[in-house]
């Protein structure tokens, strides 16, 4: 058939298709010369294995050609990649499939609306279109029922109603009849016939008889080649209709976003699968990193610190910014402050660890203020005097034990004060604390306090004598030039070794004054005292009442009152104790806002263990991290491969690779919330107690704001990932090739 003006429709010129498979090569058809045009109905038969339905795929842009060149109104095609011919599907071709290939879990309605959607229609036209093409082919009454409760015949009918939905040329149709009975068949026919007379129609068949009295060109196949091309019906051009001009618009971000829910609960089994996934995935990446952050906080529990003895976590040391001493003001304003349990003013008692001991008997506590006492007596009763104490400890430690108790209560021990000055308590009480150390508390009045504090700053303090000039240091652990307070010096006099004798030029330090600082980490102070007499090993005992001389010698003593003076000054550290160890950060700078400068002792410990931790298990959890996703990945591909054909549709009815991105990430983004959601909910319930589990409660606690959403963002990216993957997958091979591998 020869053009006498304008262009064909659709031309061939020596088009050949070629298939490869495991280094064979196949022939589909070979160099066909063809044209089409508007107002054709054409019937394309021949034995199965011709070449026909190749050809009807090549003609709609499903399958690729090799060689020669398909022009499409005059414009050629050869340099077309696998976008252009989704474009060209969708503002030129219908397709009316053998198989139908609707989507069974949609409605009649839903198919036919598929189309329109594609093709970037708005919701009110869908509504206007939809229900008119159904009318059009005797399906209006099935407009709401599901496409796998139909007959073939009527599922056929669907297939031409989409096709004829998108108002385009070309309508091609591949065995339109092939799995219908008689009457279907001939209806099918006829209605094919009545849609040519403003498109062009081209059908494949092997039963010709069936589209004999409708058709006006028969085209016969064999082995590849276009043995028979008869023209049954002129159609005269002045009799051609105008050719429809098709709409190729865009998909809308709403029909998207409207596409991939329907999608995501239309198959319950397919939903339910990718629910369970995304849960295991949120639960085993929840469980493993909550795991390692429980090790390495455990693990940093076994730090230690060269300086402070007392390294509890929820210990916060405190100091003013502007460096003068804490007031009454400031205890008040911090115990009142949020998270915080208790605030200790002794603070320097917390690092001075003390020993009791008596013939039967050897334990270490910390001295605390009675103040603070809040446990319950378990024998005994509260002290009455300076020397009564508590002791409170594990109510697992030997000592403690209720048969054990009367070894210790009621019996009075010696502890020797870091200065070397030994004072004498009784314990008349004995109380139980949680601990998982091997030391207690000894709680007491404030006047064996205030000598606990006095002593602590004595013990800790450099102090340096100044003799004639000379300097003489007292450093911690040593027993030379140590002050020591007696009741057998007078204030304002000192009593010295007779070493001393020899930094003056008359021998005599007796009646010469020297002058004491104190230094240590919170102040320096000073004393000047006059020595008033001096002692050796004969005279010691008779003038300072102490046995010891070698533990002693060297010592400087001073009255009670100055060395109240060198050592009790005002408060200038206090320790914080919060409640909630996972709040430190925020009650940190809460404290900083306050005015203060703190030191979460929790963040100065040396911890090899925590490292070790490190070390081992991270590159374990991110392993198993990886497994999981990975696991997670293939059972999901494996999920939505069920649902390849679908998707494969949609590429065939014109739908471009990045919108068939687009609505199964909407789909996989919704079942991911959903699992989410429901681990959230979990999680709340664990908080308020609904749920009864310590495991999971612990676990929870480790996780922060900041962790949820970068587990929530690692969801995301991981089904963008899959999403991304399966597309590319499905793009691999034409919009044909695709929907042979899933078939």
């Amino acid at each position: 058939m020869k053009k006498k003006e304008g262009v064909f429709l659709i031309q061939l010129k020596n088009v050949s298709k070629f298939y490869y498979s495991k280094g064979m090569i196949a022939s589909g058809f070979s160099r066909v010369n063809l044209n089409f045009d508007v107002g054709e109905f054409i019937v394309i038969t021949g034995e199965s294995g011709s070449g026909k339905s190749t050809l009807l795929n090549v003609i709609s842009g499903l399958d690729s050609y090799e060689e020669g060149e398909l022009y499409i109104e005059g414009k050629e095609t050869s340099h077309y990649l696998a976008s252009d011919f989704e474009e060209y599907r969708k503002k030129y071709i219908g397709n009316i499939f053998q198989h139908f290939n609707l989507v069974g879990s949609y409605t009649v309605y839903q198919n036919v609306a598929l189309i329109l959607r594609i093709n970037g229609y708005k919701k009110k036209e869908i509504k206007e279109k939809v229900p008119a093409i159904l009318k059009r082919v005797g399906m209006l009454r099935y407009a709401k029922t599901k496409v796998s409760k139909l007959s073939g015949g009527q599922k056929q009918r669907v297939s031409i109603a989409r096709a004829l939905a998108k108002e385009t040329a070309i309508v091609v149709a591949d065995e339109p009849t092939g799995n219908l009975d008689s009457e279907s068949a001939e209806g099918i026919a006829q209605l094919l016939q009545e849609i040519s007379k403003d498109k062009l129609v081209i059908v494949v068949t092997h039963n010709y008889d069936q589209f004999a009295p409708y058709a006006t060109r028969k085209i016969k196949m064999h082995d590849g080649k276009v043995v028979e091309d008869e023209q049954l019906g002129l159609v005269q051009e002045e009799e051609r209709p105008q050719r429809l001009q098709g709409t190729a618009g865009s998909i809308s971000a709403a029909s998207t976003l409207r596409l991939g829910l329907r999608n995501t609960f239309n198959i319950i089994p397919k939903f339910l699968l990718l629910l369970v996934v995304f849960l295991f995935v949120v639960v085993s990446v929840f469980s493993e990193y909550t795991t390692l952050k429980n090790s390495d906080e455990e693990a940093a529990k076994m730090g230690y610190n060269d300086y402070f003895s007392n390294y509890s976590e929820n210990r916060v040391l405190l100091k003013r910014n502007d460096g003068k001493a804490f007031t009454d003001q400031d205890y008040q304003t911090l115990q009142t402050a949020g998270n915080v349990k208790s605030v200790v003013k002794e603070d320097i008692l917390l690092d001075y660890m003390i020993s009791l001991e008596n013939e039967q008997f050897y334990y270490d506590a910390y001295p605390k203020n009675l103040n603070d006492f809040r446990a319950k007596l378990a024998a005994g009763r509260m002290p009455e005097t300076s020397k009564e104490v508590i002791l409170a400890g594990d109510e697992n430690d030997y000592y403690l034990q209720r048969e054990n108790m009367d070894q210790v209560l009621d019996k009075t021990y010696k502890i020797t004060l870091g200065m070397g000055e030994v004072i004498k308590v009784k314990i008349v009480g004995i109380a139980y604390e949680e601990s998982d150390a091997w030391w207690g508390t000894l709680y007491m009045r404030d006047a064996m306090l205030e000598k606990m504090v006095r002593e602590s700053y004595g013990s800790s303090s450099k102090v340096t004598t100044v003799a004639n000039d000379t300097n003489l240091v007292y450093e911690v652990g040593s027993q030379y030039y140590r002050p020591i307070a007696s009741d057998k010096v007078k204030a304002g006099e000192a009593m010295v070794s007779e070493e001393l004798n020899g930094y003056y030029k008359n021998g005599k330090a007796a009646g010469q004054e020297i002058r004491m600082k104190a230094e240590n980490l919170f102040y320096e102070s000073s004393i000047h005292v006059k020595i008033a007499d001096t002692y050796n090993k004969k005279n010691f005992t008779a003038k300072t009442e102490l046995k010891n001389f070698e533990d002693n010698d060297g010592a400087i003593f001073i009255s009670t009152q100055d060395y109240r003076k060198l050592f009790t000054k005002e408060n200038y550290q206090v320790t914080v104790y919060v409640n909630d160890v996972k709040e430190m950060d925020a009650s940190i700078k809460a404290f900083q806002n306050m005015g203060y400068v703190p030191l979460a002792l929790k963040d100065t410990l040396i911890t090899m263990g925590s490292e070790l931790v490190s070390i081992v298990q991270v590159p374990m959890a991110v392993f198993l991290v990886l497994a999981v996703f990975f696991i997670a990945y293939f059972v999901i591909q494996l999920i939505l491969r069920s649902r390849s054909s679908y998707f494969s549709i949609l590429r065939m009815l014109g739908l471009a690779k990045k919108s068939i991105r687009r609505i199964l990430d909407v789909e996989l983004a919704a079942v991911v919330n959903i699992a989410y959601g429901l681990f959230l909910a979990v999680i709340a319930l664990v908080h308020q107690g609904v749920i009864q589990s310590e495991y999971l409660k612990t676990l929870a606690d480790y996780m922060e704001l900041p962790d949820y959403v970068i587990l929530y963002g690692i969801l995301l990216v991981m089904s963008y990932f899959i999403s991304g993957k399966f597309a590319r997958k499905l793009f691999k091979k034409t919009a044909m090739g695709s929907f042979r591998e899933e078939e």
